[in-house]
């Protein structure tokens, strides 16, 4: 049984691997993130002789646990706003299935409207993400092409 779900488990993650690296090399995902680590605000960081990488490590690090984290976080505001519609809906005689794509749709243009205050700001973070896992990967930030 153990050796049957390990043999499944490779037969899915080496093509899904290999898939992901195939798609990255065509969209051309480096150069993406070369660009992104080339952005005017963060070009400075990590850049200590002594302690660079290391500080790039700790970001990657904490990126990569504060994410997920923050993701299910919204994920449950989203749930509990259509939950919360829902019980409004009832009483109005509105189809209850129809909460969840009015809370999608304001959520869509809550974040459309207030993108200037929060686009910058993801900018400068995936920016930040982009130079860590460059200078923590190959020790230097390459030019964009």
């Amino acid at each position: 049984m153990r050796t049957t779900r390990s043999r499944l488990l490779f037969i899915i993650l080496l093509p899904a691997l290999l898939l992901a690296w195939y798609v990255g090399d065509i969209l051309g995902l480096e150069g993406w993130i070369a660009w992104l680590a080339n952005q005017p605000g963060v070009t400075t960081a990590f850049q200590h002789p002594e302690s660079g990488r290391s500080d790039a490590l700790t970001t990657l690090i904490s990126f990569s646990l504060l994410t997920p984290i923050a993701l299910c976080l919204l994920l449950v505001i989203l749930v509990l706003l259509v939950k919360a519609l829902e019980a409004v809906f009832v009483p109005l005689r509105v189809p209850m299935w129809l909460s969840t794509p009015v809370v999608a749709g304001a959520f869509i243009y809550g974040m459309y409207t207030t993108s200037p205050s929060w686009l910058p700001m993801s900018l400068y973070a995936l920016g930040i993400v982009a130079r860590a896992y460059l200078v923590y990967s190959y020790g230097q930030v390459p030019l964009p092409h």
